[in-house]
């Protein structure tokens, strides 16, 4: 899965500490990439196309969509006059900057000049793209992500993780011993696995999962009853009543691209507690979150459980929901899209930037077109707001685009 070297970002996943030039490490970054290409036929499946703003035609006007993708130029391969009445941007799904030679765009997550003028000078063929700094890329719905009604909080700490070394449960574990023996206290955790996990079925697990199970097992020892493991959670349905029963929602990794469950645990309220340096050299001096979201601890399981226990200790400071709505969410990600592109203010009647959301001449078009509002699209209340499978979306988008001509 994925193209590139994935080993030459292993080093990132368990260390804070890399000793290379600033120009190395970049390189390294950009050395693997989750985009999914044309060699890749057993991924098809996985294709999405995201929509943010469909093709539209009004008042004798024609504005291009807009839309994203992991698989961008394998969609313009198959459909070269997709890119007439769309705009793309290319999602690299992991902290690399996207490899596709034919996106308009690209997702950067941050918004780092350091590595933006890198990037631009080691390739200066793609060197024209828009770079988006889009670190709510994963486009979670906050109406549907959101909090529930749940009379007791009974899970301490919240961890959405695979058995991967990139999650450093290990460190979490030693964070939950430490707590225990320091604030004498146990802590229920409960961790949800993309992992098929069954306690009875440890061998079915890859040898890499079965190697971090082991690590955490030899960790907690006696304490590992305080650890719920889940798995196979319905997204829509279970997700969010998790979050909500949780404090806090806790993240291990130092080396992700958008790790989706910081934006879910802040979109239903629940503080965040990660390291520091989470993603340190792609962020650069970008902040990771805004404050009042959560806490960060050093790379250490004595600071971390430190952290734990003063975000437990004063969880009324906390305003996530708040101020990840304020900053982020679905919204704030379709405004800061079209304003990157020229096109959009230059194009669109009474376009104001940071405003497009409430743009009224778009939401008009987008009635007159679709039969549906511009928020009810971009909350994925049409058919077209979301299209998944390769097969599907040349289906859907040969036949939108024959319209359109």
């Amino acid at each position: 899965m994925g193209i590139g070297n994935y080993e030459r970002q292993s080093q990132y996943f368990n260390s804070p500490e890399i000793y290379k030039s600033l120009e190395e490490i970049y390189s390294d970054l950009d050395s693997w990439t989750n985009e999914i290409f044309e060699q890749e036929s057993d991924r098809f499946e996985n294709v999405n196309f995201h929509i943010l703003l469909p093709p539209l035609f009004y008042e004798g006007k024609f504005i291009k969509g807009l839309y994203f993708s992991e698989s961008v130029d394998l969609l313009n391969k198959l459909l070269p006059q997709l890119s007439e009445v769309f705009f793309s941007i290319a999602d690299s799904l992991w902290c690399a900057y996207p490899w596709s030679n034919t996106a308009d765009a690209y997702f950067c997550l941050y918004d780092n000049p350091s590595r933006a003028d890198w990037f631009k000078k080691t390739y200066p063929q793609r060197a024209n793209k828009i770079l988006i700094p889009a670190s709510n890329g994963d486009f979670i719905n906050e109406y549907l992500i959101a909090p529930q009604p749940i009379k007791t909080k009974d899970i301490d700490i919240l961890c959405v993780a695979k058995l991967s070394p990139i999650y450093n449960l290990p460190i979490i574990a030693q964070a939950l011993n430490i707590y225990q023996k320091k604030y004498n206290k146990p802590l229920k955790m409960t961790l949800i696995l993309e992992d098929n996990f069954d306690f009875n079925s440890i061998e079915l697990l890859s040898n890499e999962a079965q190697l971090e199970w082991q690590k955490i097992q030899t960790i907690l020892v006696n304490n590992l009853d305080n650890i719920k493991i889940v798995s196979q959670v319905d997204y829509y349905q279970e997700m969010p009543l998790y979050y909500s029963r949780s404090k806090v929602c806790l993240l291990g990794s130092l080396l992700e691209g958008k790790n989706r469950s910081l934006s879910e645990a802040m979109s239903c309220n629940i503080p965040v507690i990660c390291f520091g340096q989470f993603n340190q050299y792609v962020r650069g001096k970008a902040e990771l979150f805004p404050t009042g979201l959560g806490l960060l601890s050093e790379f250490d399981p004595e600071a971390l459980a430190d952290n734990i226990h003063t975000t437990l200790d004063n969880l009324t400071v906390f305003q996530p929901r708040f101020n990840y709505l304020k900053y982020q969410g679905r919204k704030n990600f379709f405004n800061t899209c079209l304003d990157s592109f020229p096109y959009y203010y230059n194009t669109v009647p009474d376009y104001i930037k940071g405003q497009a959301y409430n743009n009224l001449w778009l939401d008009l078009a987008l009635q007159y077109n679709y039969q549906i509002s511009l928020h009810d699209f971009l909350y994925g209340r049409s058919l077209r707001s979301h299209l998944q499978g390769l097969v599907n979306i040349y289906k859907i988008l040969n036949q939108w685009i024959r319209i359109h001509d």
